[in-house]
């Protein structure tokens, strides 16, 4: 029925190219625009499902339909290197005949009206203290537990740190209901990010998630010059990487399984607590990276594979 109702769509708005985002939509897309007459070019976007699905025994049928879709598909957009796992797939379509580009994903954030705003004042944090801050999906492999045990291992020398942790889910509601120390603050789902990242000094992401590929809170910590201690997983390490050299941060460890050492997490918050010259230094960089998060950036790039995904004379086979 969504096949159907998409080709129809397609057909009625005479749709030039269509565009999809996730794993299972990828395949309803490319039968819908197959379908459709005229056929109309498929670019798929990749953030990381199909490496997710590829260590997926449970559901072995989405790969087998992953690769009808690459297969029908005019182009593709990927985040990171990893994306393109896939293409080493037995029976998948071979990337070099495939139109593909790498493309960063575009941010355009914009802060709350002014009486919307939260403040420091109402988690009872002074303007002179410390905040280390964590926005990200609620699941474990986020590294949520590795941002509070780093934390409460350093906090008790250090009175002027503060730890806000933004999301929401079942696990987060246990990591709370865990938690005793009063300087660690869970305020739960918001629906615009950037309003409490602005109150950081610094952002976590000690993340080992397999899909991990360009996450959002990094461009959000970014946009707003937060320097960033994160893991070397996916597209972080270039997301952090200053043009003119050096990174808005600190990268760690993680072996798909969790943090290699999770010492270097409380080592690197400690050296923001003690080393202000570096904190200052890396907030001037985290400036400097938002750059290539620009939605301009994005859109441009965008409309120029499409472009080629149209005119190339590469078009929707049919299976």
């Amino acid at each position: 029925m969504v096949e159907r109702h998409l080709r129809q769509t397609l057909e009625q708005l005479k749709i030039d190219v269509l565009n999809s985002h996730m794993i299972k939509s990828d395949y309803v897309a490319a039968a819908a625009a197959t379908k459709s007459h005229p056929a109309v070019p498929l670019v798929i976007s990749m953030h990381g499902c199909y490496e997710d699905f590829l260590y997926k025994e449970s559901e072995p049928e989405v790969i087998l339909h992953s690769k009808q879709a690459l297969q029908q598909a005019s182009g593709v957009v990927y985040l990171t290197e990893k994306n393109l796992e896939i293409f080493s797939v037995p029976g998948v379509r071979p990337l070099s005949n495939l139109p593909h580009v790498q493309i960063y994903n575009g941010f355009a954030g914009k802060f709350s009206a002014p009486d919307q705003l939260p403040t420091r004042a109402q988690l009872d944090i002074e303007e002179h203290d410390i905040v280390f801050g964590m926005v990200a999906r609620g699941i474990p492999e986020k590294g949520w537990h590795y941002a509070v045990q780093s934390f409460n291992e350093v906090s008790q020398h250090f009175p002027q740190a503060h730890l806000i942790l933004v999301g929401d889910s079942a696990y987060l509601d246990e990591l709370r209901e865990s938690t005793s120390n009063s300087k660690v603050h869970f305020v739960g789902f918001v629906p615009n990010p950037i309003d409490w990242v602005r109150l950081f000094d610094v952002g976590l992401l000690p993340s080992y998630f397999a899909s991990e590929s360009l996450p959002n809170s990094i461009a959000e910590y970014l946009f707003c010059s937060v320097p960033v201690i994160a893991t070397h997983i996916g597209e972080v390490p270039k997301m952090l990487a200053v043009p003119t050299g050096g990174i808005a941060g600190v990268l760690l460890d993680q072996n798909g399984n969790g943090l290699t050492e999770p010492a270097a997490l409380t080592a690197a918050i400690q050296e923001y607590l003690t080393n202000q010259p570096l904190l200052a230094a890396h907030r001037a960089l985290a400036a400097q990276c938002f750059e290539k998060f620009r939605m301009a950036h994005c859109v441009a790039a965008y409309e120029e594979f499409f472009d080629k995904a149209q005119y190339s004379g590469k078009a929707i086979a049919t299976a």
